[in-house]
């Protein structure tokens, strides 16, 4: 599995990454690395966020060499309010699906005019939903998926979720798992597959064989819809299997991965 550094740095048309953070410098490191290699590479950016994100943003990516003062200049980077944005379509507590569309190709049409052909997106409006309306979350990412596959561009979305709560294991990831490419659930992958692996030891015991119960649990699982690390499908998959299971090995893999 690539790292999500190596993921964001070489988007492909119609990518739309998840990640998770708790820690806002993990998120404004994973904005700078997407953002910032297209820039570099003369693609055009655009940030659709709250105002103290996009300070953060604006921050990240000036130290990762990017010259976001001249880029907004010369309109190879827009930025925008994700509460102001999310206000001209949501209608009776839903997006409406023409005046989205109408915002965004706006938006994507202004950085175009510039003389760019590529463009990536980093968008919040959906952290600032998903806590009272997953309905309308879900949706939102699935009209997001018709933008990309129509106008060829890729996307970053990012949500406010720990990835050992328990709730959005629950619910909420295998919603918006199903609605994305790749779900980047932490920022040190190799870190995450020991955890787990040392949760389920902790869990079935040290007698077990650990390693190979993942592997067959995981090659008589359906694909997960969004690609993960290995360690992370491992844990959505025990949950179809054993919730009360699947509970436990994600407390201990918060443990060991924080310890």
């Amino acid at each position: 599995m690539p790292t999500w550094e190596t993921l964001y740095r070489t988007p492909q048309p119609c990518d739309h990454f998840v990640q998770l953070y708790t820690d806002e410098r993990f998120l404004a490191r994973g904005v700078a690395a997407f953002l910032g290699a297209g820039v570099a590479a003369g693609e055009g950016a655009v940030i659709i966020a709250t105002p103290a994100h996009i300070d953060l943003f604006r921050a990240a990516l000036t130290e990762s060499g990017v010259d976001v003062t001249d880029a907004v200049r010369r309109g190879r980077l827009l930025l925008a309010d994700a509460r102001e944005c999310l206000a001209k379509f949501m209608i009776d507590g839903m997006p409406e699906a023409r005046a989205f569309s109408a915002l965004v190709t706006g938006i994507l049409e202004s950085v175009r005019a510039r003389g760019v052909v590529k463009l990536r997106l980093y968008g919040e409006m959906v952290d600032l939903l998903w806590r009272e309306n997953l309905e309308a979350t879900v949706r939102l990412e699935e009209l997001w998926n018709e933008t990309l596959a129509a106008e060829r561009v890729s996307l970053l979305c990012a949500y406010s979720i720990d990835n050992f709560d328990r709730y959005p294991h629950r619910r909420v990831l295998p919603q918006i798992t199903r609605v994305h490419s790749h779900l980047i659930p932490v920022d040190d992958y190799d870190r995450l597959d020991r955890a787990v692996d040392r949760a389920y030891t902790d869990v079935f015991g040290a007698d077990g064989d650990a390693e190979g119960f993942r592997t067959v649990l995981l090659s008589g699982s359906a694909p997960p819809a969004a690609v993960m690390p290995t360690a992370e499908a491992d844990l959505l998959a025990l949950r179809g299997v054993s919730a009360s299971t699947a509970d436990a090995v994600l407390d201990r893999a918060r443990h060991h991965y924080r310890g």
